[in-house]
Formats: structure tokens, sequence, C-alpha cells
């Protein structure tokens, strides 16, 4: 195992470029096929410049899209209330007490993997943040005690908890899918849209099948990513360097002796114990009023503010730990348009329609084949889409928006449970995470280590996860 994790190390360090090269490639690949093969047939039937054109057009609307923009601001504030929560001071002691139990280089990737896992399963963000921060805690403590480790796989620790976030209480899908899903329907020979009643998180992430999955996962991954690391000999010392600088907000304070009223206010324990009352009040409310469908994408950022409101001294304070977090979303503002627009003409031009339809006619061809009934081959074909349409649209929410929906018309045809078809575009979309290192941006800000030194021990654990799923979504 730590043959293969070097040897998939070597491969990722020659060949993935920088994740912002990435989604530029991307970009321009996308952009090439729906011109030259368009899947739709407002684009088919236009002229080479009127498709050039359209295409364009659907890349800008992309980007310019409030809905994705909304959404985009909805990633950040998870990362930076994440962010907040992890840099409490209680959480600040955990961490510190986590760090000093690692001893070893071994002992370091196991810990820091079970955090990811446990962590980005309750919420992605908190996980991203918190494991990245206890990373960057071992580091510090192993510079200082001259004790050597592989950095860079101590890192992929930290991100292989995105491999299950999906399945957890902060995936988009399962969470979407609570309001009602749109299916398409074939009623007297004429597609028709017809609503379909909510599924409840108690049939998605609370199902026993994924419970169970993700008891396995928490116990496998860590053991394999431990797998991966090297002896002692095989290891590099550190060098120390300083810690984090201090947030701009916490220097704002007039000098000592200079109290004026404004700072009075800015360290007042009452403003923020009224703003979390009110913040608790509204979670309380929301969730009577949609019971288990309010834990959605505002249930947790407003759970994740209020948390972190309570556990620092203050607003200031509390200002001053998301100041520190800024540089993880940095590149999540600058990417996530570029995504959107490869989302937007991936809809637009029918390209992820095509995508889905021809891993639903793989499934019944395999099926005819195999000579087994479609509920056999259809979630592994749902899976594998969906690993592939995430390599496009990394965003777990977008893509459930431009492939979900055909999806679940399809499981609804085959008479096929719509639960099953959730969760199996959820995995797929969590797997090539594993490859698709637009969500180990926040780590990068946070670890200074490039994804293409870490992303080839994820990649090697992608592949040995990827019938693990498959398995689990057998018995769904």
């Amino acid at each position: 195992m730590e043959r293969l994790g070097r040897f998939f190390s070597r491969i990722s360090q020659r060949y993935l470029p920088d994740p912002m090269v990435l989604a530029v490639l991307l970009t321009l690949f996308v952009m090439a096929v729906a011109w030259v093969a368009p899947q739709s047939d407002a684009l088919r039937d236009a002229g080479v410049g009127g498709r050039l054109t359209g295409v364009t057009g659907l890349w800008i609307k992309g980007i310019a899209s409030t809905g994705f923009l909304a959404f985009a601001l909805q990633m950040c504030l998870i990362l930076l209330t994440g962010f907040g929560l992890a840099k409490a001071p209680v959480a600040t002691r955990l961490l510190d007490a986590l760090a000093a139990t690692a001893r070893t280089n071994r002992g370091a990737v196991f810990l820091v993997a079970l955090v990811s896992c446990v962590s980005c399963w309750i919420n992605w963000g908190f996980g991203l943040i918190v494991s990245g921060l206890l990373a960057e805690q071992i580091r510090t403590r192993f510079a200082r005690s001259r004790i050597p480790c592989q950095y860079p796989l101590i890192v992929a620790s930290a991100y292989v908890g995105m491999m299950i976030w999906h399945g957890g209480l902060s995936g988009s899908a399962p969470l979407k899918v609570t309001g009602g899903i749109t299916i398409e329907r074939q009623l007297d020979g004429e597609s028709v849209s017809v609503q379909v009643e909510g599924i409840t998180i108690k049939h998605t992430t609370l199902s026993p099948t994924n419970l169970v999955l993700t008891g396995v996962l928490f116990i496998g991954i860590p053991l394999v990513v431990r797998g991966m690391a090297g002896r002692p000999g095989t290891c590099e010392l550190l060098p120390e360097e300083a810690g984090p600088s201090v947030g701009p907000l916490e220097s704002s304070a007039a000098p000592a002796g200079e109290r004026t009223p404004a700072d009075t206010l800015n360290r007042a324990r009452w403003l923020r114990a009224l703003i979390v009352l009110v913040a608790l009040a509204t979670l309380v409310m929301h969730v009577r009023e949609k019971h288990w469908g309010a834990v959605d994408l505002t249930f947790v950022n407003l759970l994740f503010l209020t948390l972190g409101l309570m556990l620092h001294r203050d607003i200031v304070s509390y200002m001053a730990a998301l100041a520190d977090g800024g540089k993880a979303v940095v590149g999540i503002v600058i990417q996530f348009p570029l995504y959107a627009g490869i989302q937007n003409i991936m809809s637009g031009a029918g390209l992820a329609a095509a995508v889905s339809h021809f891993f639903v006619n793989l499934s019944q061809w395999g099926g005819e084949a195999l000579g087994v009934a479609p509920g056999t081959t259809f979630p592994a074909a749902t899976f594998f889409s969906a690993a592939l349409v995430n390599m496009f649209v990394p965003s777990g929410g977008g893509q459930w928006i431009v492939q979900g929906p055909i999806m679940c018309s399809a499981a609804d045809h085959l008479h096929l449970s719509l639960s099953q078809t959730v969760m199996a575009v959820a995995y797929g979309d969590q797997l090539t995470n594993m490859i698709q290192p637009f969500w180990a941006i926040p780590l990068m800000g946070l670890t200074r280590v490039n994804a293409r030194q870490f992303m080839g021990y994820c990649a090697l654990l992608m592949l040995l996860a990827t019938p693990v799923f498959i398995a689990a979504l057998l018995f769904f």
C-alpha cells in the first residue's frame, strides 16, 4: 500500500495542474464539445457562428446567474462559519489536545483521516477546516519535536472526508429532495412534469444502509491511508515556521486607557448573547415548521454561525477568526463562477442530459446482456454518471440541479427506488472529489501544500472505495 501511495503521488505531481488551470482547461473543453457536438436542438440547428455565440452566451449567463452566485455565497458561508467554530477557544484547545496524541507519522495520518471523516460527515465545510487546522497543529508539533513525517499525506488525510460528505448531514442532494422532486412522466404519449412528494433524510442520509456504510468508511478510510504512510526512514523533517498572524479586527481596539464607547460595544457580551438568542429562536421555529426537512443549507449555516458566536468571547473576536479564514475561500470566489459557466453550458447545450441518458441506456443494455433486472445495473450506472459529471460540475447542489431530475425520472420509469437514486448521485459526486481539486482549495490555503502534492494518495483511495459504494447501493 505504501508503494502504491508513492506511485500515485508521483503521477499527480507530474500531471495534475493547478486547480485554477484545471478549471480553465475544463471550461475550454466543454465549450469545444458544445460547439462541435451540441445536444440541444437550438444549438444543433444554428450555424457555426451561431453555435459559438450560443455557447459563449450560455457561459456568460452561468457566470452571472444570481442563483449560482447565491449558492457560491452559501458555500463560502459554510466554510467561514465552520472556520469560526473551529477557531473558537474551546475548539482550539481540543485540536491541540488531539494533535498531542499523534507521536508518529502513521499515527498522525490515521488521526487526521478519522477526524476528517467524522467532521465532514457532520458538515463538509466544518470538516475541511477542522482537519486542515489539525494537520497544521501536528505539523508545528512535529517540526518542534524533530519528528519526521509525510506532510503531503497528512494533508491528504485531511481531505479524505470529502469522499463521504454527500452521505452526511450537509449532503446537498438529500437536503434538496426534502422539498420534493420534479420528474418527467409519459402520459398519453406526452412528457409531463410531475412534482413528487419530498424524501426525508430518514430515507437517505439516516437510512440504515447509509449509516452502515458510514461506519465502514469511518473505520476503513483511516486504516487505508495509514497503510500508505512510510516508516520514519522514508519521511522528512519539517522546518519550524511562525504561527498564524492575529486577525485584523483583533488589533482594532483603542490603546489601553483610551477605551471608547465603540470599544465597549465591540466587546459587549450581552450584544452577542442577544443575537445568539434570536438565532436560536429562529432555528427552533425552522425545525418546528419543516420537521425532517429542516436540515438544509440555511439551517446548517445558521447553526454554525450561532455555535461560533456562542463559543467566542464577543462579536469582534468571532469576526477576527473569520478574517483569518478568508484566504480559504479566495479560490472558491474566483473559480466558482467558472464552474457555474461550465454547468450552464452542460445544461443548456444538453451535455449533462446526454451523459445521464447514456448511462441510463448503458444500464439497460448491461442488464439485458447479463440477464439481470434494471434494479441491479441502474444504481451503478447512476453512480458512475454522477462521478463523471462531478469532474465538470464539482458543486453537489449544482450537479443535482442538472442531473438529479433526469436520473430520478429514469428510476421512476423503471419503478425503482428514488431514495436509492438520490444516494447513487450523492455517492458518485463525492467519489471523484478525490481527483477534482476544487474543494481542496480551502485546505491548500490553510496548509500551504499544493493539490498535486497530495491528491495522488486520494486517487488511490478513490479506486479502492469504488466497489464499496457500489456494494452499498445494491443493498440500499
